[in-house]
């Protein structure tokens, strides 16, 4: 595994790279104390993964990973920092770990443990042949290496938001304590543990017997559980991937652009309603709007009608409370003269806010639609329909 290391404090480039020699299997391929000429050799070596120092002059770390990412992709991202634990927290949205200093050598290998286990092992053309493809958006279930999709058969719910729970925090001992306390506050310490070790137990039954060995593994580690997984892929994590390897906008990329909106098949655990992953599944909806609206809006400048009008019901349908994406297409309604369409647009909203809110649409789609209405009465294109 090649990596590369980003720090100004000379003394604790070279601490890192005496510690990183210990691991044979971890190749030091560059060390640099000044951000820019480490970013251009990261775009020509495209190393499995950066040690990045948070705390620098210039572009801090933090601006320096959207570079790296903008021009090596796959590379992973090791933040090492002397933040407080509730700093860090905030960065492990965007980094393979984090690291705090000084460094411990024991830390440091459970970090390069991680990073090896989302190493690619094998080329690119048997990639899909021999990965397992995890979906957590929408509905639970795996896509095998043949391409057949599966649901895991669980035989408690508990068990499932065990797995999840421990994917998601994958590569991370969790307590047993914390484990307890989100599915078992209701019992004793002994009958939460005996449930605990069960649902473990079938966890590794149910892998086992619906895609085999080699994929997860859950160890018991410092008091807690720690859940590592090789050659296993995750539809939240490639999507946001894809969505961050696109650049803006334009003719040429827009089909792109379309095929990662429409590669978001529902919110992260959607049919589940995790409480822990609350914040997660808030993230990733509102990236995914974001570049539904980014992506609506390029198509309304260039006149590419037909595909805001998909654009926005597609936003409708995942997030039906969206007023933006109402008056986009009573906008887009009104330019193409359809009028009926216009009116049932603004009288579903309406409806929808009433019942669901009790409140009415902003002031700003109110006063959009009285104008329009007595600009169309005035030239007779308007069709008035009722809302039962």
């Amino acid at each position: 595994m090649k990596v590369m290391l980003i720090d100004d404090e000379r003394l604790a480039l070279l601490r890192l790279e005496k510690m990183l020699g210990e691991f044979p299997d971890c190749k030091v391929i560059g060390s640099f104390s000044k951000v820019e000429p480490a970013i251009t050799q990261i775009g020509e070596s495209q190393p499995e993964a950066v040690f990045l120092d948070i705390q620098m002059p210039g572009l801090n770390g933090l601006e320096a990973a959207e570079r790296i990412r903008s021009i090596s992709p796959d590379t992973m991202i090791v933040y090492v920092t002397a933040y407080d634990e509730y700093a860090v927290e905030a960065f492990e949205l965007d980094a393979t770990d984090y690291l705090m200093k000084p460094l411990s050598r024991e830390r440091l290998r459970r970090t390069i443990q991680r990073l090896q286990d989302r190493v690619v092992a094998h080329p690119p053309e048997s990639k899909e042949e021999e990965e397992l493809v995890y979906h957590c958006l929408g509905d639970m279930l795996i896509r095998k290496p043949g391409g057949e999709l599966e649901f895991l058969k669980w035989r408690t719910t508990k068990a499932k938001e065990l797995f999840a729970y421990l994917l998601y925090h994958r590569g991370k001992v969790i307590s047993k304590n914390a484990l307890l306390e989100l599915l078992w506050p209701e019992l004793d310490e002994r009958r939460g543990l005996a449930n605990l070790q069960t649902s473990i137990n079938r966890i590794r039954s149910v892998w086992k017997s619906t895609v085999g060995d080699g994929y997860i593994s859950i160890r018991y580690s410092q008091y807690g559980y720690i859940l590592e997984s090789k050659r296993l892929r995750i539809d939240a994590e490639e999507w946001e991937r894809e969505l961050r390897r696109l650049s803006p906008v334009s003719i040429e990329n827009a089909r792109e652009h379309q095929q990662v909106l429409d590669g978001y098949r529902g919110d992260f655990y959607e049919e589940d309603h995790y409480a822990w992953a609350e914040s997660e599944r808030q993230r990733l909806k509102a990236l995914w709007l974001q570049h539904g609206q980014q992506l609506g809006r390029f198509y309304r400048s260039h006149d590419m009608h037909a595909e805001a009008l998909g654009v926005y019901h597609q936003i409708q349908k995942q997030e039906p409370l969206h007023e933006d994406s109402y008056l986009a297409l009573m906008k887009i309604y009104a330019r193409l003269n359809d009028a009926e369409s216009v009116q049932k647009q603004y009288e579903f909203l309406t409806h929808l806010l009433q019942q669901e809110a009790e409140t009415e649409p902003r002031p700003g789609i109110v006063e959009w639609f009285a104008r329009w209405k007595q600009s169309s009465s005035q030239t007779g294109t308007i069709k008035l329909t009722i809302v039962p």
